[in-house]
């Protein structure tokens, strides 16, 4: 798999992870390969809430934004709906008669990400499947803002780790016990 730019059988969206080293955590930890729509870096980059090439603040930016949009996804609206947390929690009280906050809204969402997780570790995708195809640590971009930048692979793999520790995961990415017992799994 030199050639092919995938992670998990899905090719990369229209981000090149040598230029934003958010989406390289992004994609290669998404449930379903290489995915702009489980999190979305650029915007906090863009924004200077996170470094383009830098993976400092990435893990935890990356996880709380899976958590959002798994959430937001479970109610099957528009992913360019520009509402923030509050204010879908907001309407999913009123068409529920529920009472969520948004701390219980985007606990949810950590649900179904834990859920697939382990859906997809029975199925025996494990931490060497969350990475980006091996061009990305060797080959320099050839121009651009990030030309002669590749993704670091060992800062990638310390994110990676750091990523597993905040979602309560082993380091081969597997969910924990406690974190299962936690969610209520």
């Amino acid at each position: 798999m030199d050639f092919a730019i995938q992670v998990k059988g899905n090719e990369l969206a229209g981000v090149e992870p040598r230029g934003s080293w958010g989406m390289a955590l992004a994609y290669s930890t998404s449930d379903r390969g290489a995915c702009h729509q489980r999190t979305w870096t650029p915007s906090a980059e863009l924004r200077g809430d996170l470094k383009r090439f830098s993976f400092e603040g990435v893990p935890k930016f990356v996880k709380e934004s899976q958590d959002e949009r798994a959430a937001c996804f479970s109610l099957v609206v528009c992913d360019f709906l520009p509402f923030n947390v509050q204010e879908m929690v907001e309407m999913l009280n009123s068409a529920t008669g529920f009472s969520y906050t948004p701390e219980s809204y985007l606990e949810v969402g950590e649900r179904i990400w834990n859920l697939t997780r382990m859906f997809n570790v029975r199925e025996g995708i494990t931490a060497e499947d969350d990475v980006l195809p091996r061009r990305f640590y060797i080959e320099q971009m050839p121009d651009g803002d990030a030309k002669g930048l590749v993704v670091d692979k060992g800062q990638f793999e310390q994110a990676k780790q750091e990523y597993y520790k905040l979602r309560g995961w082993t380091i081969e990415g597997r969910p924990t016990r406690e974190k299962i017992e936690e969610l209520g799994l």
